[in-house]
Parts: C-alpha cells; sequence; structure tokens
C-alpha cells in the first residue's frame, strides 16, 4: 500500500483545495482591518491519513478522503461528528461536490480513476479511468466538466460529467497538481510542482495558454471570485505567490511556515489560511497588505481546508493526525475611522456618513446618550445613519455594532450635537380693497421654515393701527393686537399662510398707518430673531384711494 505520509515534491500532492472551495474563495478590492486568527473547536478522528475535505454546498456535511484506505468519512458540521462513511477506489485523495450537492468526484492516484459518488445513497455510481496518478480535482462553476490533474503523465484530463467520460487530454507541465477554475470557467489555473510554475489552460482549446513561473513545489491553489488574483502555495519554498491573471504575471510573494502545500480563501477574500504541513499550523495572511497576522497551531501535518460560505466555520485535514481540525472564524470587530459631517443639531435628523471597516450587517448605530440612530444602512466601509434627538448638547461616540462586536469609542469617532435653531422666514403682504362705504385692507403672512432645524412652534405678533377695525380667519385678534400660532412642526424650505384684514371706513379721511408682524416666541431658538419680521405701510384718502407699499 503506497501511502503518502510526508509530501514530497516528486510524487506526492495535496488535493486540489482551490477546486474544492472554488467558490468561497475571494480577494477584497480594498484595505480592511485584518480579521481575528481562528481558534480550535474541535478535533474528530476520521479514517487514516486524510488529504482532501469538501463541503456540501448547504455546510452540513463534510467528506473527509484517507489516502491509504480509499474510505470518505461523511462529517456532520453540526454536531462535529462522523455519521457515516464510504469506500470508493483505492486510496482517495481529493473530493469535489457538484454544485447541486448530488455528486462528488474523487482522485484515486493508485488505480488512476475518479470515482463519481451519488451522495444521497453514498454509493459509487460511475468509475471513470482517467491519467497516470490522479491527484487535484476541480470543477467548472456549473459541475458540467471535471478536470483532474495527472502528476504521473504530466496532463490535465477534462471529464464531462453528464457523459462520465473523459473528452480531452490537456499536456502540462511537470507533476500537475493543484488546480482552479475561474468563475466564468473560461480558464483552468495548474500548479505544475516539478515545473516550479502555473500553466493557464484556455477551456475553449484545451491548451495551454500561458505559464507563470513561481516557487518550489507549487501545491494547492486557490482563486478569487472575480479571477483576478491566484494565490499558489509553494510547498518547497516557505511561502505563498500571488499571481495577477489580468497579466499573468507574479505579484507578490508572502512569506510563511514551513512546508505550505495548500492555502485557502475566507468568502470575503480578506484572509488567506496557508496550512504549513511540517509546522503543524495554519499561517493567516491579510490579503490586502498581504502580510501573516496570525499563526494558528492545528493538528498533525495539515493538509487541505474548506471553509463554510458564511465564513464562519472551517474543516482542516490533519494528514498524520488522522483527524479533522474544527475551526472557528470569529467575526471581527467593526472600526470607526471617520464621522462626516462632525457636528449636527441636538434636534436630530442630520444624515451622517460613518467610514471604517468591517461594518457591514450592522445591527445598531449609537450616538452617545443621544440612543441609537433611527435609520442606518451600511456597507463594508461605510453607513449612512440619522442621528437621533437629544436634549443635550457637546461630543458623543458613534459607534457602530456587528455580530461580531461594537467599535471601540476613539477620537475618529466623535459626533458634537450644538443648540438647536430654526429661523422663521416672516413675508406680508398688503392687498388694498377699495369701496366708497367699506374699504380695507388684506393682509397675507407667509411663515417659512429657514432651518437649520424644523420649527416646532412659533408665534406672530402684530400691533394693529388704532381706532381701525381688523378680523382674521385663522390668528386671533384682541385688544388691537394679532397674535398667529404655529402649533405644527415647519420643516426647513416648507411655508404656511395667515390672514388678517383692517377695515377702513367712508369718514376715514387721510390715514396713515404701518403694520409690523414678528415672530415674538416659539421653538427651537431663532438663530437671527432681529430679521424675523416684516413692515407694510398703508395710506387711505377716505376708502376710495388706497396704497400700500
Amino acid at each position: 500500500m503506497n501511502i503518502r505520509r510526508a509530501p514530497r515534491r516528486s510524487w506526492t500532492a495535496v488535493a486540489a483545495i482551490g477546486a474544492a472551495t472554488a467558490a468561497l474563495l475571494s480577494q477584497p478590492g480594498t484595505a480592511a482591518a485584518a480579521a481575528p486568527a481562528p481558534t480550535v473547536a474541535a478535533t474528530v478522528k476520521v479514517a487514516p491519513y486524510p488529504a482532501g475535505v469538501a463541503l456540501a454546498p448547504d455546510g452540513s456535511r463534510a467528506y473527509v478522503t484517507s489516502q491509504s484506505t480509499g474510505a470518505v468519512s461523511v462529517v456532520d458540521t453540526a454536531s462535529n461528528t462522523v455519521t457515516g462513511s464510504f469506500t470508493a477506489g483505492t486510496g482517495s485523495y481529493a473530493v469535489a461536490v457538484s454544485p447541486d450537492g448530488r455528486r462528488a468526484y474523487l482522485t484515486h492516484h493508485l488505480a488512476n480513476t475518479v470515482s463519481v459518488v451519488d451522495t444521497t445513497t453514498n454509493t459509487v455510481a460511475a468509475t471513470v479511468p482517467v491519467g497516470v496518478q490522479p491527484w487535484g480535482l476541480a470543477l467548472s462553476a456549473d459541475g458540467s466538466r471535471a478536470y483532474v490533474s495527472n502528476a504521473g503523465a504530466n496532463t490535465v484530463s477534462v471529464l464531462d460529467t453528464a457523459a462520465q467520460k473523459v473528452t480531452a487530454t490537456v499536456p502540462v507541465g511537470a507533476e500537475p497538481h493543484g488546480l482552479a477554475v475561474s468563475p466564468d470557467s473560461k480558464r483552468v489555473y495548474v500548479a505544475a510542482s516539478g515545473g516550479q510554475a502555473v500553466n493557464v489552460i484556455d477551456t475553449a482549446s484545451n491548451t495551454v495558454s500561458a505559464t507563470v513561473p513561481v516557487g518550489h513545489g507549487a501545491f494547492g491553489l486557490a482563486l478569487s471570485p472575480d479571477g483576478t488574483r491566484l494565490w499558489a502555495a509553494n510547498g518547497d519554498d516557505k511561502t505563498v505567490a500571488v499571481i495577477d491573471t489580468t497579466a499573468n504575471t507574479l505579484a507578490s510573494t508572502v512569506t510563511v511556515g514551513a512546508n505550505p502545500y495548500a492555502v485557502t480563501l475566507s468568502p470575503d477574500g480578506a484572509s488567506a489560511y496557508v496550512s504549513n504541513y511540517a509546522d503543524n499550523t495554519v499561517s493567516v495572511v491579510d490579503t490586502a497588505s498581504r502580510a501573516v497576522t496570525a499563526t494558528v497551531p492545528v493538528g498533525a501535518s495539515p493538509y487541505t481546508l474548506a471553509v463554510t460560505a458564511d465564513g464562519r466555520h472551517g474543516y482542516l485535514a490533519d494528514f498524520t493526525g488522522s483527524t479533522v481540525t474544527v475551526l472557528n472564524f470569529p467575526l471581527p470587530v467593526p472600526v470607526v475611522t471617520g464621522i462626516s459631517p462632525a457636528t449636527g443639531s441636538q434636534a436630530g435628523g442630520a444624515t451622517v456618513t460613518v467610514t471604517g471597516t468591517d461594518l457591514a450587517g450592522a445591527t445598531a448605530v449609537s450616538f452617545g446618550a443621544a440612543g441609537n440612530a433611527s435609520t442606518f444602512n451600511c456597507t463594508k466601509t461605510s453607513c449612512t445613519a440619522t442621528a437621533p434627538a437629544t436634549t443635550a448638547t457637546g461630543p458623543v461616540d458613534v459607534q457602530v455594532t456587528t455580530p461580531g462586536g461594537t467599535s471601540a469609542a476613539v477620537a475618529a469617532d466623535r459626533f458634537t450635537y450644538t443648540a438647536a435653531g430654526a429661523h422663521l422666514g416672516v413675508a406680508l403682504v398688503a392687498t388694498p380693497v377699495t369701496d366708497l362705504v367699506a374699504g380695507r385692507v388684506d393682509y397675507t403672512i407667509t411663515l417659512t421654515g429657514q432651518g437649520p432645524d424644523p420649527v416646532t412652534s412659533a408665534t406672530v405678533n402684530a400691533t394693529l393701527p388704532p381706532g381701525l377695525p381688523a378680523s382674521s380667519t385663522d390668528c386671533a385678534v384682541a385688544n388691537g393686537q394679532l397674535a398667529c400660532t404655529l402649533a405644527a412642526p415647519l420643516a426647513k424650505g416648507a411655508s404656511t399662510i395667515r390672514h388678517f384684514s383692517v377695515g377702513l371706513g367712508l369718514f376715514s379721511l387721510v390715514q396713515t398707518f404701518d403694520v409690523t408682524v414678528a415672530r415674538t416666541a416659539g421653538t427651537p431658538a431663532d438663530p437671527s430673531p432681529a430679521t424675523a419680521q416684516d413692515t407694510r405701510s398703508c395710506s387711505a384718502v377716505f376708502a376710495l384711494l388706497i396704497t400700500c407699499s
């Protein structure tokens, strides 16, 4: 029995982890705070020498291969226990699950075959001959094609999953292992371990269209969903390579632990997790800065890591430990880095933009003692929130709460409440109405909220001309005084109208009079009360000739 206990570049490889978890891999477009390091939640005993791990689409099950026995352990991810097993061929290595979850595909490097397993019954539905020493396996996005790297033949077999047969064989570099398929399935990336390169296969022509030199012993691959970055674990170099797939050039190299045979990205692409076989560790790499932010001890000889779609849990095959390490990935705590605008009225209602990191999924945006924002909407890097009203003035901390925690109070999150104020615009129009017996002047008052806050209440007064009768349909007239009240709030830009009239009789010989209307009270305070008034002057000769200006 040929058990590969310590993988080497010549004839041993990790399963093509990039294939089994391609849908979970991504690359961020902007910098973000480093995610918290994963923690070990459980250890599950499985069949000896586990190499490949793949998750069902709903994350309910993990399929773990056994290189030595060919048995596949089925791990229930809710209980973290083995609830079933089946044998498919001799010495199973890589495993991938179809997008609909109904089929699992396994490579058998000793039998030169691929098994097709019905996951409903856990039985082998078909056995397909491929090339010599098949190791890695990757599925196209729709599951219609399976790509198998044949390390002993330096080829990639293209398998039609509907017909369950090989339809093409593509020559590639020496000792191909890890595979990854682009999101549009137009390209397949192959880690040519012996050639110290990554080959790019054009799936339309099934030919190698480009070769990108990388480090020694390239094994596992992880491709971002947008297809712009490919991560390659260089097993013999203590590095991972980052490839720009648009230019097919090496973008950077990150130093990690000893014998990194596999690399997996978090679903949001913020972190890369590198399995260091010789160190019994996983390196956590921030994909924005491409710096190692943590090194996590795990089981013996870690190989393939599969991460659930929500990014909260991972299942890591420990090759010589014959276990699966269950990892918990804590959600990052949000960080607030800026507030705009940084001031607003205590009346509330200001639209505030909060910038920071890991803000997506927010459950609350709080404004200190003022309480939570009445409405808010958050992305990963910003929130738009409506400031609540408060009775106090001064600075408060704007903090964002997500399932990962609440942002720390920092100087950059300060929002200062200022005293509320609302200027009431007062405009008066005087319209003469001539009549031999009952002439009059009709007055129209237009009240306009001019902000910055709504006018909650206000009173507008006027002293009426002595000796002349006055009346109003919407204001109070008494003892020579006019009083108009505003009971309902008047928003900035909104207006309301009031009316009153002053009469002129037959015996009003020559009369000149001024009427001034002015705001005399209300809330909030008027920031420019002296201008909240207007005056009109009128002259009358009897009631037949009335002019106003």
